[in-house]
């Protein structure tokens, strides 16, 4: 009688260990930036708020870690060249990024944010994107057309 009961007690506590229970979130995406653009001492600042705008399904019980791509930009429309631009990375639910030019000489411009927003399940439990599998990813675009003039009255 001791064996089975013995045997029985070693398989509780070997079994579990021997299970997965790693669940990853399942989610959709759908990135937004949105752009506000004032006129202070002659100079034009755009500034761009890029938000992840997660969907949860599944909320598993790993981690979520959001990755953003990309880059903020004003554009001089009479010749096409970029006046400004930023850089767009990080990470977390939503980023916000600047971008200015100096307005004498210039009367419109079209600022554009685009980039792209990449999601992992952060299996290591260690925030860093390299253990991570890739769960979704989904692209942000978004253009504002400014004339100065406009702007001041």
């Amino acid at each position: 009688m001791k064996i089975p009961v013995t045997i029985l007690i070693l398989l509780f506590f070997a079994f579990p260990s021997c299970l997965d229970l790693d669940e990853e979130p399942m989610l959709v995406i759908n990135p937004t930036a949105e752009i506000s653009v004032h006129v202070k001492d002659r100079k034009i600042f755009a500034t761009s708020l890029i938000s992840v705008n997660p969907q949860i399904i599944i909320g598993g019980n790993i981690g979520i870690i959001y990755e953003f791509s990309g880059e903020l930009a004003i554009y001089n429309t009479l010749n096409g060249t970029i006046i400004d631009v930023s850089s767009v990375s990080g990470g977390g639910l939503s980023q916000m990024y600047t971008v200015s030019a100096d307005t004498i000489g210039h009367e419109r411009f079209v600022i554009i944010a685009s980039g792209t927003v990449k999601v992992y399940a952060d299996s290591d439990e260690d925030g860093k994107i390299h253990s991570g599998n890739l769960l979704t990813e989904g692209e942000f675009y978004q253009e504002s057309q400014v004339v100065v003039s406009e702007l001041l009255n």
